[in-house]
């Protein structure tokens, strides 16, 4: 028998929005070997906002392209049939990760910085250590974090007690999660990956992107985003009392890392001129 407030939040998943029948829809035809850019352009127009989404995603200065997508055509060639599932499976997450909250004190905006860093941090070092599929570690890093949405007001209620845990007792959030609210937000984002059916891969990584060892069927990334994570910290716009995010050990040990190799990393991301100025685009994918 689950604690009452772990039973309100795993109800609380149930209850939220499972993906749109017709983004499920266009994953599915994208999967066919004969699918056709004009059949994704016609039914991607259906919906408004979808559109929108993945022009703006087209002229993504953080992918280093040009301004100068004006169709839905345009946008698919530039950007491709992986990154267009990428942008069809974070769909739905969009919007809300823009959401102020208050538990966790971040501002419109913040949580959505956050993750957007972590996405890009998580593809870069997808990459440069030789994941196979960077998109899978940047859906990953987007969404790491969307368990916050539902523990938000559970934060809030016992706000004082989570911030002296972190602070005077050296803990990690989730960890203060897990022993205060009885789950932590990585296992409620993992909740919400399994409502909108994604792949166990993609669940697993935001399920265990803060304890990786425990991941079932690909342990390496889940230690990518962790990693990703904690190099997010310096791209903050604001400080934050519960944003001291740590690599956990079992990632350097999967991942065949040491602090030197390490740093190297975060030297090599620095360098690589992904992180444009946020704050100046907060909307960029």
């Amino acid at each position: 028998m689950l604690p009452k407030r772990v039973d309100e939040i795993v109800q609380s998943v149930t209850r939220f929005r499972p993906m749109p029948s017709n983004v499920t829809r266009i994953l599915r035809e994208i999967e066919k070997p004969n699918i056709t850019i004009g059949l994704l352009v016609s039914l991607i127009s259906l919906d408004q906002a979808l559109a929108a989404l993945v022009l703006q995603m087209s002229n993504s200065a953080s992918l280093g392209y040009a301004r100068t997508c004006s169709t839905l055509y345009e946008a698919i060639m530039h950007i491709g049939l992986d990154r267009l599932k990428t942008i069809l499976l974070t769909s739905s997450a969009t919007d809300i990760l823009k959401c102020s909250l208050i538990g966790y004190r971040l501002g419109a905006g913040e949580l959505w910085h956050h993750s957007l860093v972590t996405a890009v941090a998580a593809e870069w070092l997808a990459q440069a250590l030789r994941y196979p599929n960077p998109e899978e570690a940047y859906v990953s890093g987007l969404l790491h974090d969307m368990g916050k949405l539902l523990l938000d007001q559970f934060v809030l209620e016992d706000y004082k007690m989570v911030v002296d845990s972190v602070q005077q007792n050296q803990l990690q959030l989730w960890e203060v999660e897990e022993k205060l609210i009885g789950i932590d937000h990585a296992s409620v984002g993992g909740l919400i990956a399994e409502r909108w059916n994604y792949p166990v891969v993609l669940v697993d990584a935001i399920r265990f992107h803060h304890r990786p060892a425990l991941a079932g069927t690909n342990q390496k990334l889940p230690a990518i985003v962790n990693l990703a994570d904690s190099f997010a910290d310096d791209y903050q716009l604001t400080a934050s009392e519960l944003f001291n995010t740590k690599i956990h050990p079992e990632s350097l040990n999967i991942l065949k890392l040491d602090a030197e190799g390490v740093e190297k990393l975060k030297v090599g991301m620095k360098a690589s001129g992904r992180f444009p100025d946020f704050s100046k685009n907060g909307s960029v994918i």
